[in-house]
């Protein structure tokens, strides 16, 4: 069976990598020809763990190819599958412009009987609109079908992910399309639930919504445990004994960024006011998170005081390792609100800061992590790569100003670092 992949970013390129892998045959459909020509010579214009090596090997096998003419791609695959971007708008609505254009290309091209399967995320409903669209632009009527198949990706471990999922969803009215659907993943094996499109939709924004919720709840309780000489890590582990709550999610530190949860909490927010109805518990959970990055910094000029002329030495700006993302990442609000404040900057990134100063970030950029000791009176670690877990430390302390540690992730060793002189602060992390 041919399929067609529409849009190549995180989840485009890694479902048709997945269903290579999957022994089908694929090709890749993109209108940024850029990006098509790096591809077609091996080369990601993205930073993602094992993609390299498996694109390579199914462009020798020929079993991937890459076109910008998505026409043609429509017209010569059986099953079309939509991975295109799905912003939000200014006012937090989700932008569905771009798969508006994709069904629109599909129903000008479609030449017999196609399933058309969506996997970016969009409001419920969405799938609907794209077989009224499709309809819509055909020349004349032929019958297609559309299932919404989400996606639970997570950056930095894409295609593990797709590979080793902890359940398919595929939502379809169309019982023989989804069963058509299902077969694609045959050989994963996995729960694979079928259900309505509606559903489907619904399922996505949910797990995301949740997800961000463990967070800023956990990072809620990380303020309480600050009054109280608490260590959140012990907190967390005792909640996460409990196989009800389980442990995954449940670490303290500056919050959640990326693509994803900011955008598909707004969405879903959104879908509540259509409704009527009031999103209470979204609300706080957007409202924790958007508050961490001044709790962080309130912590940071009670131990260094006015900050003004003050060097700080950010450490991470993608919004997790493993990365190249720095969508709301939470580093940059935090290089925002101190170069407002008057601090001078330093940052240091092993990915981010490879070939550009993405978004012209007010900041020296370092070349290694060791430059961002010189003079600072403060390491600001914004994302856990591991090459920062693994660092000497003990070496670097002398190079400070000021041997101050703000921990944005509660991943360093607390008692090793004050044993080697530095000052530390973790949120929720009981002093020592």
């Amino acid at each position: 069976m041919n399929i067609a992949v529409i849009g190549t970013g995180y989840v485009g390129l890694t479902t048709a990598l997945m269903l290579c892998e999957l022994n089908h045959q694929v090709v890749c459909a993109d209108t940024h020809t850029a990006k098509l020509k790096q591809l077609k010579s091996n080369r990601l214009p993205l930073h993602e763990p094992g993609l390299k090596e498996v694109l390579n090997r199914h462009l020798s096998r020929r079993s991937l190819s890459f076109t910008s003419d998505t026409g043609q791609a429509v017209r010569e695959s059986d099953i079309l599958f939509i991975t295109v971007g799905t912003p939000s708008k200014s006012d937090g609505f989700t932008d569905l412009n771009q798969i508006k254009k994709v069904a629109e290309t599909i129903g000008l091209n479609q030449n017999g009987y196609k399933i058309v399967v969506n996997k970016s995320t969009a409001p419920v409903g969405t799938c609907q609109n794209i077989h009224r669209w499709i309809l819509k632009r055909q020349p004349r009527y032929i019958p297609v079908d559309v299932v919404c198949n989400p996606e639970f990706l997570r950056e930095g471990s894409a295609l593990y992910d797709a590979l080793h999922p902890d359940r398919i969803v595929i939502g379809s009215d169309n019982t023989e399309a989804a069963r058509s659907v299902r077969d694609l993943y045959d050989s994963i094996p996995c729960p694979k639930m079928m259900t309505g499109l509606r559903t489907a939709e619904l399922i996505k924004y949910s797990a995301n919504a949740f997800l961000a919720m463990k967070i800023s709840f956990i990072n809620e309780i990380a303020r309480l445990c600050d009054s109280h000489g608490v260590d959140v890590a012990d907190v967390s582990t005792g909640i996460g004994l409990d196989r009800r709550i389980g442990s995954r999610f449940l670490k303290a530190g500056i919050g959640w960024g990326g693509s994803c949860f900011p955008k598909d909490l707004a969405s879903l927010g959104h879908m509540f006011e259509q409704a009527g109805l009031s999103p209470r518990i979204l609300q706080a959970v957007r409202q924790v998170n958007e508050t961490q990055v001044e709790y962080y910094l309130r912590r940071l000029e009670e131990r260094l005081g006015d900050v003004r002329g003050k060097t700080i030495s950010i450490l991470g700006i993608a919004f997790k390792p493993d990365t190249d993302d720095i969508r709301e990442a939470p580093a940059i609000k935090v290089i925002q609100a101190l170069h407002q404040k008057g601090a001078f900057l330093r940052a240091y990134d092993p990915v981010v800061f490879r070939h550009r100063n993405p978004a012209g970030l007010p900041v020296t950029v370092c070349g290694e992590m060791s430059e961002a000791f010189e003079d600072s009176d403060c390491i600001f670690l914004m994302t856990e790569w591991k090459n920062f877990l693994h660092f000497d430390w003990k070496s670097h302390r002398h190079r400070m100003r000021t041997p101050l540690i703000i921990d944005g992730r509660n991943v360093l060793d607390q008692k090793a670092l004050i044993q080697c002189g530095y000052l530390y602060y973790g949120m929720g992390k009981a002093g020592l």
